[in-house]
């Protein structure tokens, strides 16, 4: 693009940069740049397939896809702010920000403009006019109005289910929103609320947040006091997702007597995730799980009760470092190639096919980038299972030139 067609957005479509300008798209967290502007990156401006973050040729790649629906705001945001400080650096470039996040990853434009706020002052930095103007508002908009529609047939149903202690309908999506990510049905993703500030807004509607503080209190009053008679499963989950969403918008309102009535107190562990936060005083605080190994290389959080699956390559890899506590360098890798060859073959014990022997030549080749996308599908795998907090404990990590390990205390590893 010719630098006098810039009119102070980035343009809908550009297939060419000057030598000083950048293309800034979103990436998954493995850096797989197959779709949308990803794709673009790859294609024109060097975007390097494996790495999800920074500067690649003329490209910078920021991290917002998760995987399955998930959505991870704050560590978004953290990587938003390291492209603008990034940005900040290097004032001999230019950037030209896509609208980052608007596709697979599942982000409205109004929610996205808002990570970029600290990027309006900077000179070298232009936005998709759509979040310059959702941050010109000065607020972020929410469509509030596809509850109202959905509720105009169903709400007073739904009351009078809640009352008479059980519920027959199919209106649980807009009448008890959860956050956005829990589900992967259209009525999950369509109604799930995007994060704390769409649920505040939720509860700050006139109409809205006075018939959820209304059927709440009808579900607290109704003469069945066992929750999964009154809502059946899942609707019991759904309920639980939603009152801990809005007793940490609204603490110590009604929706906290819900989770004690009918939880014990328990709030849905995936929906703080999704938010990004920790409760380490709560009666659920998060707690570190050991990990089991099975004889056929099955991989389980024991205390999660959750397996952790992945491709037989990926599984040799995570317990080839598993089996070495002190780490591996990965100069030194080439010494381990038979060691993971015994290793996948007791996962997939047919035989080495020559698939497979490439595969494993390639991970144990210092030279190939092979051993870093083993790397990042491992975190990737473990992201959608444990808390962020949590998440090193169970990764591959080290810093450059040193031995890479698995933190994780050996005493909470079992090897059956």
């Amino acid at each position: 693009m010719e630098e006098s067609e810039y009119k102070g957005f980035t343009p809908d479509y550009i297939d060419a940069l000057l030598p000083s300008q950048v293309f800034v798209f979103g990436s998954n967290v493995l850096g797989y740049h197959t779709g949308g502007a990803s794709r673009t990156a790859r294609k024109l401006f060097g975007a390097v397939w494996g790495q999800p973050e920074g500067l690649q040729g003329q490209s910078y790649a920021i991290p917002v896809d998760f995987g399955k629906g998930v959505r991870k705001d704050t560590e978004v945001k953290a990587a938003v702010d390291r492209f603008i400080d990034f940005a900040k650096e290097h004032t001999e470039l230019f950037f030209f920000v896509t609208r980052v996040g608007c596709g697979i990853a599942g982000y409205r434009d109004e929610e996205m403009a808002q990570f970029f706020k600290g990027a309006l002052e900077l000179k070298n930095v232009s936005l998709p006019k759509s979040f310059v103007d959702a941050l010109s508002i000065g607020e972020v908009f929410f469509n509030l109005e596809r509850f109202i529609e959905a509720q105009k047939l169903d709400y007073d149903l739904a009351l009078h289910e809640i009352c008479e202690g059980q519920k027959r309908g199919h209106w649980i999506w807009y009448i008890f929103p959860q956050i956005k990510g829990l589900g992967h049905s259209y009525n999950s993703e369509y109604y799930g609320l995007s994060g704390k500030d769409e649920a505040k807004a939720y509860l700050d509607h006139p109409v809205l947040g006075q018939r959820l503080r209304e059927i709440t209190t009808a579900l607290l009053n109704c003469n069945n006091s066992s929750v999964d008679d009154i809502l059946g499963f899942p609707d019991n989950l759904k309920v639980r997702s939603c009152m801990t969403l809005f007793d940490i918008v609204a603490p110590n309102d009604i929706f906290s007597e819900a989770l004690n009535k009918y939880y014990e107190g328990k709030r849905c562990d995936k929906t703080i995730w999704r938010l990004g936060m920790r409760e380490e005083k709560s009666q659920n605080a998060i707690k570190i799980s050991r990990l089991s190994i099975a004889k056929d290389g099955t991989v389980l959080l024991t205390d999660y009760r959750k397996e952790i699956k992945m491709e037989p390559i990926v599984k040799a890899t995570y317990l080839l470092f598993l089996k070495h506590p002190e780490g591996i360098t990965f100069k030194c890798l080439p010494d381990y190639r038979q060691e993971l060859a015994d290793i996948y073959q007791k996962i997939k014990p047919f035989g080495l096919t020559e698939r497979a022997i490439r595969s494993i030549e390639d991970v144990t080749n210092p030279l190939l980038n092979s051993i870093n996308e083993k790397c990042s599908r491992i975190r990737a795998v473990f992201q959608t299972e444990v808390d962020a907090s949590l998440l090193d404990q169970y990764v591959i990590i080290g810093k450059s030139g040193e031995a890479k390990k698995i933190a994780l205390p050996r005493d909470l590893v079992v090897w059956e």
